[in-house]
């Protein structure tokens, strides 16, 4: 038998490697991990965002072209909704009521400023949420999909989602987690100020701002998004909710239902997505559901 000594150095190899692996089965089959990203995002300040933003979009290499489809004017429509008190109870979220104060802070002008919507040139169908408001959807999915009114509202409030709950944040701290939080305790950038562990980690993410309109995000984050999609319309009591359905339904049948799209690629689980939103509808009483067919715009 071997002797004692290196019968105990296996033991403790084993009892390390066992911790390892309740560590690793831990980290990525239960919520822990999104629950550490979503307190480390908490400590981030809006600001952050704002300016994360305007970096991730000057990266995009694609230019804005004329809006001819109301991109602008049908977004506008829904930050009001989004930013009017009266929304308050169907965004229930404790995030989204503590972020809503930031994000429809007015300007001299009397809307938020860092929202922006429009249309960028691309020889693919998607759309891009960045970080603090600004939404770009590409000319190839508005051409091929000939969406209604309605349809636009649903991707709209689905990006405003993404960007209301940090999504593109989360996945790129998701990624770079324990080299973010080593580099965030000893972070110096040597001014007068002296960084919160937050306003590290914003200044952190701003260096990788690049990236941030490439990111794949998670089922848990496309659900998040068809929900705040679905508030909104309701809210909007002029653009009819079962459009959520719609346009995720053209999405899906636009490579004939085999998922392998641009769309996809950043946005899964569409099939999944649809079957939720029917069960969804399919909940509601026929009185709601008649109500909210009264909406002027499908």
């Amino acid at each position: 038998p071997p002797p004692p000594q290196q019968q105990r150095s296996r033991k403790q190899q084993l009892t390390i490697l066992l911790g390892m692996g309740g560590l690793l089965v831990t980290w990525f089959m239960t919520p822990l991990s999104e629950w550490v990203v979503h307190f480390m995002l908490v400590s981030v300040p809006l600001q952050a965002d704002f300016e994360m933003g305007q970096h991730a979009l000057a990266s995009l290499p694609y230019r804005q072209v004329p809006d001819r489809w109301g991109v602008r004017d049908i977004g506008q429509d829904l930050l009001q909704t989004f930013c009017s008190p009266s929304s308050s109870p169907h965004f229930s979220n404790v995030w989204t009521r503590n972020s809503k104060q930031e994000l429809c802070r007015p300007s001299r002008h009397g809307t938020p400023p860092q929202w922006s919507f429009g249309v960028i040139h691309a020889d693919f169908a998607n759309a891009f949420a960045l970080p603090g408001g600004i939404i770009r959807v590409t000319d190839t999915l508005l051409q091929q999909l000939n969406l209604s009114k309605g349809e636009i509202a649903a991707l709209l409030g689905h990006e405003m989602g993404h960007v209301i709950h940090r999504h593109s944040q989360a996945r790129l701290v998701e990624q770079r987690l324990f080299s973010l939080v080593v580099k965030a305790l000893v972070y110096e950038d040597h001014d007068d100020h002296r960084e919160t562990f937050g306003e590290a980690i914003g200044e952190l993410l701003l260096k990788s701002a690049s990236f941030l309109g490439e990111q794949k995000f998670s089922r848990r984050d496309e659900y998040q998004a068809d929900e705040m999609a679905w508030n909104l319309l309701v809210s909007s009591q002029t653009y009819q909710p079962t459009a959520v359905q719609s346009l995720l339904s053209k999405l899906w049948s636009m490579q004939g239902g085999s998922g392998e799209t641009s769309w996809e690629s950043t946005h899964p689980g569409t099939k999944d997505r649809i079957k939720a939103l029917e069960d969804k509808w399919n909940d509601l009483t026929r009185q709601e559901q008649r109500t909210l067919k009264r909406y002027p715009i499908p």
